[in-house]
């Protein structure tokens, strides 16, 4: 079911980018975009793991109508562990080699405006889900209804996790490595 609300989200995120470009060429509010690129940073630097070594990129557009829309690849993947689904999400923190706790928790729209219970989905969170393939390589997209706050000294992450989203938890497991987002 998540795989096709998020192919719907997909095609909606195409009609995001293409609305803000022309609102951007008609002269309406500028579209924010960001691009962040990096070999991943390992959190478990006792143990191998299928990210080691592995690099990304991910791009982010921020829309005038409040939403933002995600990409994320990674590539250089062990190929053992093609066809797996792994967890990916934002979270508040910062990457630090052999320091998962520095992430610190997800990032979620709810809780960082101050409602409470904060719900937790792909609504309020950005979640990715990576499945690589055979050559080491995954993608996914995700749409969210929010523009993100970059914190307080613009810096972000998005952490791998070794397992898949669960859908109620928002947790997957160990984390594994994870992508710096250092906005300027």
């Amino acid at each position: 079911m998540r795989r096709m609300v998020k192919a719907a989200v997909a095609g909606a995120a195409g009609g995001v980018l293409v609305l803000g470009a022309t609102q951007v060429a008609n002269g309406a509010l500028p579209v924010a975009t960001y691009q962040f690129e990096d070999q991943l940073t390992d959190l478990q630097t006792t143990t191998a793991g299928p990210f080691d070594g592995a690099g990304a990129l991910m791009k982010l557009v921020e829309a005038p109508n409040g939403t933002s829309s995600f990409v994320l690849r990674v590539k250089g993947i062990d190929p053992s562990v093609a066809g797996e689904e792994f967890g990916a999400h934002l979270h508040l923190g910062v990457c630090r080699a052999g320091d998962p706790d520095a992430a610190l928790g997800h990032y979620n729209t709810d809780r960082l405006a101050g409602i409470s219970p904060a719900e937790v989905s792909p609504q309020t969170e950005v979640w990715f889900d990576l499945v690589p393939d055979a050559d080491g390589v995954a993608v996914d997209q995700t749409l969210v209804p929010f523009i993100t706050d970059h914190g307080i000294s613009g810096e972000r992450s998005v952490v791998i996790h070794m397992e898949a989203t669960n859908e109620t938890s928002g947790g997957a497991g160990p984390r594994q490595a994870c992508l710096p987002l250092v906005f300027s």
